[in-house]
């Protein structure tokens, strides 16, 4: 076997291994209560549904008003009975834009974020 056959078939046996293996997983934003870009009545609350159970300790949501000050109540919560949920209350909010930004952390310790917009109609 020549030298650059035996390259080829060392390559083409470890890509076909690491493209194999199993993906690790992350809990990924699958749902937005209010959803992205909405315009909506003031919201009691925001739920966030994932692709992942999450490790609700390790989880947040933070929601902020145009002037960047934050309008949740309390810290992020489960949903009950759905473990790939959190939830947070707010205070009441004014007309305006508002910005939800999240990080989940999957029962597996993976860790991902993101953020979002919506806005509150008069």
């Amino acid at each position: 076997m020549s030298r650059v056959t035996g390259l080829t078939l060392a390559l083409s046996l470890a890509a076909s291994t690491f493209a194999a293996s199993p993906a690790f997983a992350h809990a990924h934003l699958r749902t937005a209560s209010p959803a992205e870009g909405a315009t909506v009545a003031a919201p009691a609350e925001i739920v966030l549904g994932f692709t992942e159970a999450l490790e609700i300790k390790l989880s947040s949501i933070t929601v902020r008003d145009a002037q960047g000050h934050e309008v949740q109540l309390a810290p992020a919560e489960a949903v009950a009975g759905d473990g790939k949920a959190l939830k947070i209350r707010l205070k009441a909010t004014a007309p305006g834009p508002y910005t939800v930004e999240w990080a989940a952390t999957s029962v597996d310790t993976h860790r991902v974020a993101g953020q979002y917009r919506f806005t509150v109609r008069p």
